[in-house]
């Protein structure tokens, strides 16, 4: 009678059992442990692979993520992918941790780095790419002397990986002035230090002042300071804007601030992040309505009237209008408020007329629409 009772069902467990059932648990496992023998390094080797959600159900490649130092910045790396696919900001990714112990991580990313690149290229990657779907499409992210064999390896090898991130990397300084500027890279770069970093932030910048002064064809590169970090904070927001400026591409256009967008290229810009979007991702080419109405929207934030009617004429306000009307009439409502705002009553009250006959029963639009009568 006894097995009956417990098996019944979860409410019976809870009601016999209380906070002891409760507390038992369920693992929350995320990804899995392989351990891979090295002969390189002679020595077996941990690391954490983590599949996205859909692996399983689908036939896709994916882009691959590897994680030095994986013990600390794995579980990170996973909840910004999670987040990312939740806002639809990056592709979905595999991502590898691997693991590494202290104090032998100061031996592998240091005076043992040939044999820590050999291990990475010759065995880990070799495994990865023959057990899982992966695209061939690459990013590196280190922190510290991790970073550090980052920098090192985009030296040796740059088209080993179309990424490499790098937070607070050291010891770099002296190894900048092997930097062959005279190549063609054919990779990016991303790496970030907080100004509270003494040593390692007079290596940083630099590194920004050759690139600057020195361009190395086919490197992109971006230098970031985070003014709020300190040396063991800065791999966490490396990862989050790198990887997110990395896929750039992937999220639809969208815009928050007018003198931004003017400044980046205006509707040339969001026209290009489109097309390289479609051919980058398979999505449409032209912008969406919502990238459409973001680029409007950022004038009625600034307040910017000009702007406003230049951008709506550019985006053809008519058939924009129509198509606000069918899939987000909210908008149109505030385009008439912003209307209204700048004493423009005529087209406040042909807005408002539009929405009545899609809702012509609405106490509130009619309202709206007799104070703008008013004021005609």
């Amino acid at each position: 009678m006894k097995m009956k009772v417990i098996t019944a069902t979860v409410a019976t467990v809870l009601i016999f059992f209380g906070v002891q059932a409760q507390s038992e648990g369920i693992p929350n496992v995320v990804g899995t442990n392989h351990l891979l023998s090295s002969k390189i390094l002679n020595e077996q080797r941990e690391v954490q692979i983590y599949l996205p959600p859909d692996y399983q159900d689908s036939a896709k490649a994916y882009p691959v993520v590897y994680v030095l130092d994986g013990q600390r910045f794995f579980l990170h790396v996973v909840s910004l992918s999670q987040s990312f696919q939740q806002f639809q900001l990056t592709p979905e990714f595999i991502i590898v941790g691997i693991n590494n112990s202290y104090p032998n991580r100061f031996r592998h990313f240091g005076e043992g780095k040939e044999n820590f690149k050999g291990f990475l290229e010759n065995e880990l990657m070799p495994y990865v790419n023959e057990n899982f779907r992966t695209k061939g499409e690459n990013l590196l992210f280190g922190w510290e002397y991790g970073a550090s064999f980052v920098f090192h390896m985009m030296m040796d090898q740059p088209t080993l990986f179309n990424a490499y991130l790098m937070a607070s990397p050291f010891p770099i300084f002296d190894a900048i002035d092997g930097l062959d500027t005279s190549s063609n890279m054919g990779t990016q770069l991303y790496f970030a230090v907080s100004p509270d970093e003494y040593d390692v932030r007079h290596s940083t910048e630099k590194l920004n002042e050759k690139l600057t002064t020195q361009p190395i064809d086919g490197l992109s590169w971006k230098y970031f300071e985070f003014e709020l970090e300190e040396h063991r904070s800065t791999g966490y927001p490396t990862l989050y804007h790198g990887l997110r400026d990395y896929f750039k591409y992937y999220q639809e256009f969208e815009t928050n601030n007018l003198r931004k967008f003017i400044n980046a290229g205006g509707m040339e810009y969001a026209l290009n992040h489109a097309q390289e979007r479609a051919k980058r991702y398979g999505f449409e080419p032209d912008l969406s309505l919502w990238s459409r109405f973001t680029i409007v929207r950022s004038a009625m934030r600034a307040d910017d009237f000009y702007h406003f009617e230049t951008l709506l004429h550019a985006l053809d306000k008519d058939e924009f209008i129509k198509e606000l009307l069918a899939q987000r009439d909210y908008a149109v409502s505030q385009i008439a408020a912003f209307y209204e705002k700048h004493n423009r009553f005529k087209e406040t009250i042909e807005l408002y007329d539009l929405l009545l006959k899609k809702y012509p029963d609405s106490e509130r639009l009619l309202a709206k629409k007799r104070s703008a009568q008013s004021k005609l």
